[in-house]
């Protein structure tokens, strides 16, 4: 085994780790999310990621994270809020003004 052998074997064991990071960042947002909505009474109808980063975080380095979600507050409007995450933690959650029922 050479050493480019070793060395492609490394990045491919990063990026399968870093792959696992983000979606278990990603199932922890949709989880938010949906307890987030149903404290506030409000119907979740979509989640994407728009923006993934890498940064620090208390001199960790992890993700920085952003997604985009729509909800309803009265079954019938759609509405689009935002949360930003580094790892798995919520440092924001932004909703514009909504109806509700």
């Amino acid at each position: 085994m050479s050493l480019l052998d070793i060395l492609l074997l490394l990045i491919i064991i990063v990026a399968t780790i870093q792959f696992w990071r983000i979606r278990g960042i990603t199932e922890y947002t949709n989880q938010y999310l949906k307890n987030y909505c149903e404290q506030q009474n409000l119907q979740l109808l979509s989640v994407a990621r728009i923006k993934t980063r890498i940064g620090t975080e208390r001199g960790k380095l992890d993700w920085h994270t952003f997604f985009s979600f729509e909800f309803s507050g009265n079954g019938a409007d759609a509405y689009t809020g935002t949360v930003e995450l580094k790892g798995m933690r919520v440092i924001s959650t932004h909703m514009p003004p909504f109806k509700v029922n």
